[in-house]
């Protein structure tokens, strides 16, 4: 009986506290709206924006270093100069070898010109014969244009006023044959006052008012005069030109006012001919017929008088007859020059091919002393980037031997990741010197291949270190498609990112923490990542619906729709509702029924201890 008795209140004593465990264990959490910001991370190195390491090419001793680790310097700063001896010697032994071939050059090229000499006097002939037929065919063309002449011609279009020579007159060139007026045309200066002629712009239409009988005729501002003058009444003006086609009722002489838009003129103006003018003699001569009268009408180029000159032909006939005896003395030389090719053609080639083996010769000299040149340029080294200096090997007084001279390291930010990493110590330790640009810092993440996707230029990214606590700010500027494939068999690719907020605490080699902010949403439902169960359900305090839901006590299960994560909390698009209490079994890992199970267990475990222990009382 005392057995039962104590079995049955070690049964309700550990109900109670199992209770109380399990009330404790169950973690209350509610539906709440905050901001999330899913990540990708990577630990890297700070990197520098280029580095360089600088080698020799070239051996010799070091005779200058003006500079020291920690040193900035600027692109273009004399870092070593090199003992250059030797190939200053080099270059003088160049200088005469260009003197000998040029020398030889020279030879071979006046051996070539007394060869060639006898053939550049028949050129020469031929030359001289074509000079003189070009000569004999312009005094032939100046003898034709001379009778051409003779038929004076109109330099102008309208009615002739009056004529100055007859029939019979003998004229030099230049006479004035007769004076010509174009009334076709007429313009007229109207006084506007000056303010008004101000607005008055060239190419306005214009409308006239003849005085004499009030008709009207259109014209068009032509110009618009720069001076003022004084009229009437302390007032000023300006003249304003228009140009009128003639309808046939308007006269030299004839006055009218003129309206330019909405702008009246403030006195007449006086129609003049637009064209009046002299037509004059091109050459001189007798007058044997003339062809126009006063008040005809003429036109631009039209006959107007001929003249008659016997020393014209005589002129043409003897410029025909030099022409003919110039082209027979041109076919007779260049009869001369093709005998005197023939004659020395085998005797050229050999004389050719000796200028052109020497010509070769002093080129090659000339390119070796170039090249030279160039290599004497390597006995200076300068500062290809700018920037600081961060090691430095080789000092004045050092001797480069052969072993020192390697190729050039060198990186920037428009590297691919594999070239810009920071230089390994071998690779600083064979260097003369390296050089880091710091004005810019970035490092590189290694990206798995299922989230480069989400990766894209201009991305925010958070870079935290150990050595400060600030957390600095950079931008992604570079995806590589040059992928590594690692030994778990997943692909990664380099994702260059430019630190933009770096300060001095901040140094290439540093290790730290980089996130890629991939998406942000805020102000959205969230549950703890924790909560959510398998198959996207989660248990929400509230009656159950359904026989079979398996959700602790006072809970039922809800199914969720999910978004973005950062890890710890998790975006809920539907399902829940903000507020509502969530059920966790977070550090127990069992369901209720489970727990309950178990104490269950445990009891009957006890209960059988104490029976079979009675006697002693081990089993209570």
């Amino acid at each position: 009986i005392c057995i039962v008795l104590a079995l049955v209140l070690f049964i309700g004593i550990s109900t109670v506290r199992l209770g109380k465990k399990l009330e404790d264990s169950n973690l209350l959490i509610k539906v709440e709206k905050r901001d999330i910001e899913e990540k990708i991370n990577d630990s890297t190195v700070v990197e520098p924006n280029n580095e360089y390491s600088i080698t020799a090419n070239v051996t010799g001793e070091i005779l200058d270093d003006p500079f020291e680790e920690g040193d900035t310097v600027q692109k273009g700063d004399l870092m070593y100069t090199i003992d250059a001896s030797t190939i200053e010697n080099s270059i003088q032994s160049a200088d005469i070898a260009i003197a000998k071939a040029k020398k030889n050059y020279d030879d071979a090229i006046n051996e070539n010109s007394k060869t060639v000499r006898d053939t550049a006097t028949s050129a020469s002939s031929v030359e001289s014969a074509r000079i003189a037929v070009d000569k004999a065919q312009q005094a032939y063309n100046d003898a034709l244009k001379a009778r051409d002449d003779l038929s004076l011609k109109s330099n102008h279009t309208g009615i002739v006023t009056e004529i100055h020579i007859s029939e019979g007159d003998t004229i030099a060139a230049g006479t004035k044959i007769a004076d010509i007026i174009d009334n076709s045309k007429l313009k007229i200066k109207v006084p506007f006052n000056t303010a008004d002629a101000d607005n008055v712009h060239v190419g306005e239409a214009a409308d006239l008012t003849l005085t004499k009988n009030g008709s009207s005729v259109r014209g068009v501002v032509t110009e618009i005069g720069a001076l003022v003058e004084s009229g009437s009444g302390f007032t000023s003006y300006k003249k304003v030109t228009i140009e009128v086609d003639n309808p046939g009722a308007i006269s030299s002489g004839d006055t009218a006012t003129a309206m330019v838009g909405d702008i009246a003129c403030n006195d007449a103006g006086t129609f003049e001919n637009l064209t009046e003018d002299s037509i004059t003699a091109s050459s001189g001569g007798k007058i044997s017929s003339l062809y126009i009268s006063e008040n005809s009408h003429v036109y631009n180029g039209e006959k107007i008088a001929m003249l008659d000159s016997d020393s014209v032909e005589s002129q043409i006939s003897s410029a025909l007859l030099s022409l003919n005896d110039a082209n027979q003395a041109l076919e007779r030389a260049k009869i001369q020059q093709n005998t005197s090719n023939a004659t020395t053609s085998l005797g050229d080639d050999k004389l050719n091919s000796a200028v052109k083996t020497a010509k070769m010769t002093y080129d090659d000299a000339v390119l070796s002393k170039e090249k030279l040149l160039k290599q004497l340029e390597d006995y200076t080294i300068k500062a290809p980037i700018s920037g600081t200096v961060v090691t430095k090997n080789k000092k004045k007084g050092d001797n480069l031997g052969s072993g020192s001279s390697s190729t050039s390291s060198y990186s920037s930010s428009g590297s691919s990741s594999s070239s810009s990493q920071l230089t390994s110590a071998s690779a600083s330790s064979s260097a003369m010197a390296v050089i880091y640009d710091m004005s810019e810092l970035k490092c590189t993440l290694n990206v798995d291949e299922l989230d480069v996707k989400n990766v894209k230029t201009g991305q925010k990214v958070t870079i935290t270190t150990d050595v400060t606590d600030k957390e600095y700010t950079g931008v992604v500027e570079n995806i590589s498609v040059n992928g590594t494939a690692g030994s778990n068999g997943v692909t990664t690719y380099p994702v260059k990112v430019n630190i933009i907020d770096f300060d001095d605490a901040l140094l290439p080699g540093m290790n730290v923490e980089a996130n890629i902010i991939i998406s942000s949403v805020h102000n959205v439902l969230a549950i703890p990542v924790s909560n959510l169960n398998r198959g996207n359900t989660v248990y929400v305090k509230g009656d159950k619906t359904e026989e079979n839901d398996k959700a602790p006590e006072g809970y039922k299960t809800v199914s969720v729709t999910t978004g973005s994560s950062d890890g710890e909390y998790i975006q809920v698009f539907s399902g829940v509702e903000e507020g509502e209490i969530l059920y966790s079994t977070a550090g127990t890992g069992n369901s209720m029924e489970e727990m309950m199970q178990q104490s269950h267990e445990r009891m009957k475990d006890s209960a059988g201890g104490g029976s079979g222990g009675g006697p002693g009382g081990g089993g209570m």
